[in-house]
């Protein structure tokens, strides 16, 4: 998700673009410096966040010395399955303790990161999966170290479930996926942020903040697309969207699910109801059935 353009009200943003369109995008420095920040620099949550008392905090240091630091829930037993949990833009690893406790009780080792540039961890920018990738194939290193031949899967949610995505696409050692809420282009999640909030014809100036964000933190908002990414992944995959999403809209759940590859690996479910937070409670009973289920096969070696 384009972090800036989320956290503006539809009538700020209004009247943001019409300021920008009247200066001209080539004498506006500063507002492209401005928002290309709030792009790669999201604001920190859940800094500081006391640890749960049933969850451990771990730092891990990355090939390029960012500090992650991350969450952890071990089950009482050898576990059966690992799961990368991660969070969406602007959020922290401190809003997935109930899915790590869920999955320790299924038997699961669950590790909740902060991305970097978010929570507590180190970088300068967020780069929507560009570095995220990688950082998530050093994790999965560590925890196979710990648990020989583990398997390990992601479970991410809109930002996260972008990053998911693209770390599958590039790293064919993860075994499954879960991806919630996410959208199939950077550029083009960002043209659609601008002509959904208004009906100037300054629908250019979403891809325009992003390229210049990617200048800023220096990567390619071009290769941002989730829906390229999973045009390699070969693994199991549920992807789920919901109906009713004000923020990434379904029309994008189905661009992804139009480039994976057909098979039995696959499963993209549309959930009746679903916004764009909180997707299960659209409809409880078809996303409780279709994680659980996916989960008792991936864990569980269970057959429907």
């Amino acid at each position: 998700m384009v972090a800036w353009i989320v956290s503006l009200r539809r009538r700020r943003l209004r009247r943001f673009l019409i300021i920008t369109a009247a200066l001209g995008l080539g004498g506006c420095g500063a507002t492209t410096e401005w928002v290309s920040h709030a792009i790669v620099q999201p604001a920190r949550k859940g800094v500081g966040a006391h640890v749960p008392d049933d969850l451990a905090a771990r730092t891990f240091v990355l090939p390029d010395k960012v500090e992650m630091r991350v969450w952890e829930a071990r089950p009482n037993e050898l576990p059966k399955a690992a799961i990368l949990v991660l969070h969406g833009v602007a959020d922290s690893k401190a809003s997935q303790v109930e899915t790590l406790r869920f999955l320790a009780r299924r038997g699961v080792y669950a590790m909740a990161p902060d991305f970097r540039a978010h929570g507590d961890s180190g970088g300068k920018f967020a780069t929507y999966g560009y570095l995220e990738k990688k950082d998530l194939t050093s994790l999965r290193r560590a925890v196979e170290k710990e648990f020989p031949g583990i398997r390990v899967g992601l479970w991410g949610t809109s930002y996260g479930g972008a990053v998911a995505l693209q770390a599958m696409g590039a790293d064919k050692e993860f075994d499954f996926g879960i991806i919630e809420s996410t959208f199939a282009d950077l550029r083009e999640v960002a043209r659609d942020q601008v002509t959904m909030r208004t009906t100037l014809p300054v629908s250019g100036l979403g891809p325009y903040f992003i390229n210049a964000a990617g200048r800023m933190a220096s990567f390619d908002p071009g290769e941002v697309a989730p829906e390229k990414a999973i045009e390699n992944v070969h693994v199991p995959v549920l992807h789920l969207h919901g109906e009713a999403d004000p923020l990434i809209p379904i029309s994008q759940g189905w661009r992804i699910a139009s480039h994976a590859n057909k098979g039995p690996n696959y499963h993209f479910v549309p959930i009746a109801h679903g916004g764009h937070y909180n997707l299960r409670e659209g409809d409880p009973a078809t996303y409780e059935r279709e994680v659980n289920g996916f989960l008792d096969r991936m864990v569980d070696g269970k057959r429907d």
